[in-house]
């Protein structure tokens, strides 16, 4: 037996239609945006769509007013305790433009070369105005007798940035004969 409905009910255009063909659309887009996204994160689909190029992260470098480097650094020092390493120093915003995010990297290698620690220590203050000096300090106990290091500079997310050598000339002593 069969029972009427007795409720209200407005008949609209798509009454008593089959919708069925929207549930095989949804699941084809649904497959289709799940491969685009790890297509775009296993190959190289979003280095083409997005303009994450050289060239593209080149303009975030400013240039100095003599069309040198943007940054000068002005001081480096290093202290060596057995095998333990720390390097500091300190760099000039050398453009007309205020630089943000400025990260030191300190790559610090033993006499072996094989077991070398790289450390990323933003600049302080991170925030560097034209002609405003900036300063990093990195430290790092490694496996052997600490060799040599390495210091570069790079914003955050983002490019390395070239460095100009404006450090003064090392005081040397050097001993006189004295006159008799």
């Amino acid at each position: 037996m069969r029972r009427e409905k007795k409720d209200f009910q407005v008949d609209l255009t798509f009454t008593g239609r089959d919708f069925s063909y929207w549930r095989p659309i949804g699941i084809g887009v649904a497959i289709a945006c799940i491969i685009f996204i790890i297509a775009t994160m296993t190959t190289n689909v979003a280095a083409k769509l997005l303009p994450m190029s050289d060239e593209y992260l080149q303009v975030m470098i400013p240039v100095a007013p003599d069309g040198g480097e943007p940054l000068g650094l002005t001081s480096l020092r290093h202290d060596i305790n057995e095998k333990t390493i720390s390097v500091t120093g300190s760099v000039i915003n050398r453009s007309n433009e205020t630089m943000d995010g400025i990260i030191a990297v300190v790559e610090m290698q033993d006499t072996t070369g094989r077991f070398p620690q790289t450390q990323a220590i933003p600049l302080m203050p991170q925030t560097l105005p034209p002609q405003a000096t900036g300063t990093f300090m990195a430290m790092a106990t490694l496996q052997e007798n600490p060799g040599g290091y390495i210091v570069k500079f790079r914003f955050a997310d983002g490019p390395f940035i070239p460095h100009k050598d404006e450090r003064g000339p090392a005081i040397s002593i050097t001993p006189q004969p004295i006159p008799k």
